[in-house]
């Protein structure tokens, strides 16, 4: 390990955190235990090293995402069951993009299903289910998952100077007119199965 000094400011020791051979746990605690007002930071850069380490270029912030990487940080395992998983935590960067064009809908419209701004009763059963079959889950577990309260996403939550708060859950139909989404497409989404 990187030969450390107790008083080194914040950004010296994330240098130095950053050089080392190897980002894993038993070299973040010997950073952690050196640097205990730095956790955070410490806990930010490593997290990103990891995602970095394992090729991982489109990763998407959120907060289910955040929570689970934290809980596997800290050894705390990596499973979150239940319907309360997030069904999009699959789909990152060209994945995200490719279910918007399957389910032919704008990314917008996906990003309020992610984000648990829709209000579930509004969505047409048609709908639900074409969006259940392609996240490969139930639509019970998808209406339980938008039953939650609306999220926040990480990348917003960390670059805020206050803590922002959640959006209002909206009808579905209100996103489909705030996503610009044409006559013919509500059409589409209302009728179609596939």
């Amino acid at each position: 390990m990187t030969t450390l000094k107790p008083d080194m400011p914040l950004e010296e020791v994330l240098l130095a955190f950053s050089v080392e051979p190897a980002h894993d746990r038993s070299t973040l605690d010997h950073y952690l235990a050196l640097y205990p007002q730095y956790t955070a930071d410490l806990l930010d850069l490593s997290l990103d090293l990891c995602i970095e380490g394992r090729g991982i270029s489109d990763a998407v912030e959120d907060e289910d995402t955040f929570q689970r990487a934290l809980k596997q940080l800290r050894g705390g395992g990596t499973a979150v069951t239940g319907s309360s998983a997030n069904p999009f935590d699959a789909f990152r960067g060209a994945s995200f993009v490719a279910l918007a064009d399957r389910l032919r809908v704008p990314r917008s419209v996906l990003i309020a299903f992610r984000d648990r701004l829709v209000v579930g009763s509004s969505v047409p059963q048609l709908f639900l289910a074409r969006i259940a079959r392609a996240v490969q889950m139930t639509v019970a577990d998808l209406l339980a998952y938008l039953a939650l309260p609306p999220g926040v996403a990480g990348a917003v939550n960390y670059k805020a100077d206050a803590k922002p708060a959640s959006s209002e859950k909206v009808t579905f139909e209100a996103i489909l007119d705030s996503s610009g989404v044409t006559p013919e497409q509500k059409a589409d989404i209302y009728t179609s199965s596939e």
